[in-house]
């Protein structure tokens, strides 16, 4: 399945999030720095935009939105791989918080198998997130949202799970 088609049945289909966990590390791996990818367009049209919007149409703002143009381009490398570190963070945290879940409920997988299946449960709350905070709202306690909305759908995925014998 292609890294697109996933993306997208990822915001859906829960049953695809719990049948992810047998896929090799590496598959996860890539699909991170994947939606990392998808994450940094609305990052950067954000960024655009907020350039070509200053104030001042004179020589001077013309300038500065080609200076901050510059300054975007040479840490666009920089601003992904932060995006990467923070996806690689929230999957592994929510991978933990997946672990003790897991034990309680007395279901079957391992740490690997919940990272793999968290790096899916991110997609949908990560994107919504970065559109709502670029372009829309931006407040500090939607963070909280995201953090509820990303568990809600691991432990959703969870339900899959077979039990221990």
């Amino acid at each position: 399945m292609s890294k697109t088609r996933l993306l997208l049945k990822s915001c859906y289909h829960f049953k695809l999030i719990s049948a992810f966990r047998f896929q090799p590390i590496g598959k996860a791996i890539g699909y991170v720095f994947f939606l990392s990818l998808i994450v940094l367009l609305p990052v950067l049209l954000s960024m655009i935009s907020t350039t070509l919007s200053s104030p001042g149409g004179d020589a001077a703002g013309i300038m500065k939105g080609i200076s901050s143009g510059v300054f975007t381009i040479i840490f666009l490398p920089f601003i992904y791989l932060l995006i990467s570190l923070l996806l690689f963070c929230s999957s592994g945290l929510l991978a933990s918080i997946g672990l003790v879940y897991v034990k309680v409920l007395n279901k079957r997988a391992d740490y690997k198998q919940l990272w793999n299946m968290s790096t899916l449960s991110i997609t949908a709350p990560t994107i919504v997130l970065v559109v709502v905070e670029s372009f829309f709202w931006s407040v500090s306690s939607i963070i909280l949202i995201y953090i509820f909305a990303t568990a809600v759908y691991l432990f959703l995925s969870l339900r899959y799970l077979p039990k221990m014998k």
